[in-house]
């Protein structure tokens, strides 16, 4: 998938060098005809750059939600959520054994037998 995406930026990307060869490829030829000037074309070049630039800027964002909708309908969640449950789950780990020491703690107070805490699995 991520293959595909590559080479899908790269041709964009490929498309719009090629663009601007051809582009100044015919400034130059009407520059060369005297039917416009050297700073006309080299803007005219920089504008269809420009534009080039901000389409590719935009599929990009369009493909980006596709791919984004497509990992949800999956059911997949992105590498932020997944370290946000990380997190989570040691935040709860943590208080776990912090109320497993304190009911060690408790019963040894007492003078009951110290219980041995439960192993974590995997």
């Amino acid at each position: 998938m991520t293959n595909m995406i590559e080479r899908g930026l790269l041709m964009t990307i490929g498309a719009a060098a090629l663009t601007r060869q051809m582009a100044e490829s015919v400034t130059e030829q009407l520059i060369q005809r005297g039917q416009s000037t050297a700073e006309e074309g080299r803007q005219a070049v920089d504008d269809l750059v420009e534009r080039a630039k901000d389409e590719t800027r935009q599929t990009k964002g369009k493909l980006d939600e596709s791919l984004e909708r497509t990992f949800r309908d999956l059911g997949l969640v992105t590498r932020e959520e997944l370290e946000d449950i990380e997190l989570k789950l040691a935040q709860v780990e943590h208080r776990l054994s912090l109320l497993e020491e304190a009911q060690s703690e408790a019963a040894a107070a007492a003078g009951e037998p110290e219980s041995k805490p439960k192993k974590k699995k995997g």
